[in-house]
């Protein structure tokens, strides 16, 4: 057991003297580069066809074809803000500012509409009403970049209209299909 002993001591100090002044590499302090993530955040810009009506309980019903131009900013996949403008034609125009959230699955995203916006009415006479405007929709993305979307959009929904109609309910409302390309 004498022998295995001195045998293990004169192995370990062997050993030490071997790596004490040999040649060493210096050990590199590891640098981590810091993960920088894609913006999530998308611009985009679309154009649509509006079906736009307003229908005061008892007066005459006015309705209309107009053009829908819209632009947004999706910060995420679940939140954007989004302006509308539908109009040129016929006698009715909205603009509006959106919050929209937003839920996808899949290749479909619903949505909805929460903003505020401005109804005019120019037939013969011109009224004027802003207010709350909500609305829910659907897009679906055709290609990379392309989504078709369509809509329903509740513009006005109170007594009177700009003064005029005075105890009647009025209610201005869009059903809206169009195209949105993403930058």
């Amino acid at each position: 057991m004498k022998k295995f002993n001195l045998s293990l001591v004169a192995f370990l100090a062997m050993s030490t003297l071997a790596t004490a002044g040999g040649d060493i590499a210096p050990v590199e302090p590891v640098v981590e580069t810091p993960v920088v993530a894609e913006p999530t955040g998308s611009l985009y810009a679309g154009l649509g066809y509006s079906y736009m009506n307003l229908d005061p309980d008892n007066s005459t019903e006015a309705d209309g074809d107009a053009v829908l131009l819209l632009a947004g900013y999706n910060f995420n996949q679940y939140i954007g803000v989004e302006g509308r403008y539908t109009g040129l034609t016929d006698c009715l125009e909205n603009s509006a500012i959106y919050l929209k959230p937003m839920y996808p699955m899949g290749g479909i995203t619903l949505y909805g509409l929460l903003g505020y916006g401005q109804v005019d009415y120019d037939h013969g006479v011109s009224l004027s009403e802003s207010g709350f405007q909500w609305g829910l929709g659907a897009s679906y993305e055709v290609v990379e970049n392309i989504d078709v979307f369509v809509d329903y959009t509740n513009l006005y929904d109170d007594t009177g209209f700009d003064g005029e109609l005075p105890n009647q309910d009025v209610l201005a409302d869009s059903i809206s299909i169009g195209f949105t390309y993403t930058f």
